[in-house]
């Protein structure tokens, strides 16, 4: 025992230390090398987590003034003097704790430089003039940092307001917080209402010419994976059509778009951006919190859309939209099910799910093959598959000439295999290597459902292979249907057996009830329905006599008296826990308790006696006298545990069931409500 417990100490020390050291944020040390000053940082030491490649940081630098470096120890000249707080976002690949937390720097530059910079942001890789990158995927509890960067490619000068939308209502829950904004070009925060207020003053459109305005489109270019290590990369970005540009306004289009997206989004941020010249490149920056319970499913892709609207109303405005998958911990090789939550109800077998591997050559050197190989769960079909991008871009190989770069798929089994042949792909901690997106690539690929499958998460995972070094697996991500909520009726008769004093008659019963849609596994559901025209007849016993008496001057025997009592009621039966479980598609059994409320009782008693003549005793005679109570209403209630069985189609109906009630006060006896059922 003893022996036990000190084990126990070590490890809650281990523990204790662990979680020390993952507070501990990065120490900034920065040296002078002529006109450049240089970064590094010391870090905490990495925890490998097992069974993964060796365990490494990426770095993400924002340098005071509104640039950036990813490079591990960058050199920067400033261009002007002053004190700049620089920040360091470390992510901790591999391993098993959290990302060192960040803390500004401030850096003292005496000497500024006039003269050009050789910085380049490598940031832009579509045809629009806004996108967005992440420093890291959100992992819940950690914060990182959105670069939105802006460019004005076309115009003499761009002038405008950038939106970014963010927390999918479709998750019910908040999942970011925006915790910091940080501007260094002029920019200005804002408000929608602000916004749509300048909006509504700018020029009228041309009546005739707005016939002409054509849809939103998606803007055609390439994806090109991570950006660095952490950066994702967005599924795609849109822009208007823009056809005879200058000769009406987008204001109706642009108000539309935003009304659209508040729809979808929860939260959103707003600034106002100062006239740049053409060629020229801004960023800012927005720092969010990821919030501890952000969502369950470590799997999820999440997205943040950013849109740019120029002042301008001539010309149209451009969104991106920027897709992050939720991770437990920082891997840049993974593999994502794009829209992973689905909507049972309205698929089909011709549903298309959009898978994408992204990998990354973390290496010192570069990989001329890789090779992809990607288990198809077996609810899909892998006839089905179909090839919507990749990259490095290259031939097929069946079309290329020996030694070409070229690219080969194929299935084996139940599974696809896909194999970059002499390819350059560099490596991430490879000298010389600015833009971080070229060590990176992705495969992405839609593929349909055999058939329409059991309402139950499916999932799987890829395989990584760089040059024949040992495979690298990805995450697991899984797929998951919207539970979705089934409104339904349900209507029948009540029987209650009849005694030898006890009879019924009625009662009609009719129901609303509320279950999760096509449930395959156990659940629980609600029912509210009212039970009307229950009549309830009771006879006592009769009871015996014999006594003389005098009517109106005659002598009778006064041979028995019995009385018997007549209750109507209507009446609301709630059921708040009724279990259930579907054997099969076609016989589900359940168990719960029903509260009868009596809306409204009425009770008549009948007493009768039985007498007969003296002079004439063969002649038996009756009289009766009635007596009806008043109305009650909403008066006692009653509890009735039931055991119930259904048959039909039971996950979306129609059904056929039959329900074995005990009411559990008063005299009441058992009785069975056969129903039947529909589901929406």
């Amino acid at each position: 025992m003893q022996r036990i417990w000190s084990i126990l100490l070590v490890l809650f020390a281990c523990a204790t230390v662990a979680k020390a050291q993952d507070s501990i944020p990065p120490e900034i040390h920065v040296d002078e090398r002529g006109d450049s000053l240089h970064f590094t940082a010391a870090l905490r030491p990495l925890r490998q987590l097992a069974g993964a490649p060796a365990a490494y940081y990426s770095y993400f630098w924002e340098l005071g003034d509104g640039r950036f470096s990813f490079d591990k120890e960058p050199f920067y000249l400033y261009r002007d003097t002053g004190v700049y707080q620089v920040r360091l976002y470390a992510t901790n690949n591999y391993d098993d704790g959290n990302a060192p937390p960040t803390r500004p720097r401030p850096v003292h530059v005496k000497k500024g430089s006039k003269v050009n910079n050789t910085w380049a942001s490598h940031f832009f890789h579509g045809g629009g003039e806004i996108e967005m990158k992440v420093n890291r995927n959100p992992r819940p509890g950690e914060n990182f940092v959105t670069v939105v960067g802006y460019r004005n490619e076309f115009a003499d000068s761009l002038r405008g307001s950038i939106v970014l939308f963010y927390n999918e209502r479709q998750f019910q829950r908040d999942g970011l917080a925006l915790a910091d904004q940080r501007f260094y070009d002029h920019q200005q925060p804002s408000d929608l209402n602000t916004l749509l207020a300048r909006i509504d003053e700018g020029p009228l459109p041309d009546i005739q010419s707005m016939t002409q305005v054509p849809p939103f489109k998606p803007r055609s270019s390439p994806l090109t994976g991570s950006a660095s290590t952490e950066f994702s990369d967005p599924e795609s970005d849109f822009v208007l059509n823009q056809p005879n540009a200058g000769s009406f306004s987008y204001a109706g289009q642009t108000r539309a778009l935003l009304h659209t997206l508040q729809n979808d989004f929860a939260r959103h941020a707003v600034l106002q951006f100062q006239s740049i010249g053409r060629n020229d490149e801004k960023f800012v920056f927005l720092e969010m919190n990821t919030l501890p319970g952000m969502i369950k499913d470590t799997n999820a892709t999440v997205s943040m859309i950013a849109m740019l609207i120029p002042d301008d109303q001539t010309a149209p405005p451009q969104l991106y939209e920027l897709d992050m998958q939720v991770v437990s911990s920082h891997d840049p090789n993974r593999l994502q099910l794009l829209h992973h939550r689905i909507n049972y109800r309205f698929m089909s077998d011709r549903k298309e799910l959009d898978y994408r591997v992204n990998f990354q050559n973390t290496g010192n050197g570069p990989t001329r093959k890789i090779a992809i190989g990607v288990a198809i769960p077996p609810e899909l079909n892998p006839q089905s598959i179909r090839i919507k991008g990749f990259s490095p871009v290259c031939r097929w190989c069946d079309s290329a000439h020996p030694g070409q770069s070229c690219v080969d798929s194929f299935r084996r089994g139940d599974s696809l295999y896909f194999v970059f042949n002499n390819i350059y792909l560099p490596g991430l901690q490879q000298g010389l290597v600015r833009d971080k997106d070229s060590t990176s690539g992705f495969l992405e690929f839609t593929i349909r459902f055999k058939r329409k499958p059991r309402k139950i998460p499916f999932s799987t995972r890829a395989a990584i292979v760089f040059d024949g070094n040992e495979a690298v697996t990805t995450n697991r991500t899984t797929a998951r249907f919207i539970k979705g909520i089934s409104p339904g009726i349900m209507a029948g008769y009540n029987y209650l057996p009849a005694s030898s004093n006890y009879s019924a008659t009625g009662p009609l019963q009719i129901g609303y009830v509320l279950a999760p849609y096509s449930p395959y596994r156990p659940y629980f559901q609600a029912e509210a329905s009212v039970v009307l025209l229950e009549q309830e007849h009771y006879s006592g016993a009769q009871i015996k006599v014999n006594l003389d008496t005098t009517i109106l001057g005659q002598l009778y025997l006064l041979t028995g008296r019995q009385s018997q009592t007549v209750t109507k009621r209507n009446s609301l039966d709630l059921t708040p826990l009724h279990f259930r479980y579907n054997l099969n598609n076609w016989i589900g059994i359940g168990i719960g308790a029903t509260a009868q409320i009596y809306l409204s009782e009425q009770t008549t008693t009948t007493n009768t006696v039985y007498f007969n003549a003296l002079l004439l005793p063969a002649q038996i005679m009756t009289a009766a006298t009635t007596q009806t109570g008043s109305t009650r209403w909403i008066g006692s209630w009653n509890a009735q545990p039931f055991i119930d069985i259904q048959v039909g189609r039971v996950r979306t109906g129609p059904v056929l069931g039959l329900r074995f009630l005990r009411p559990l006060e008063g005299n009441l006896p058992n009785r069975f409500f056969a129903y039947a059922g529909f589901k929406l």
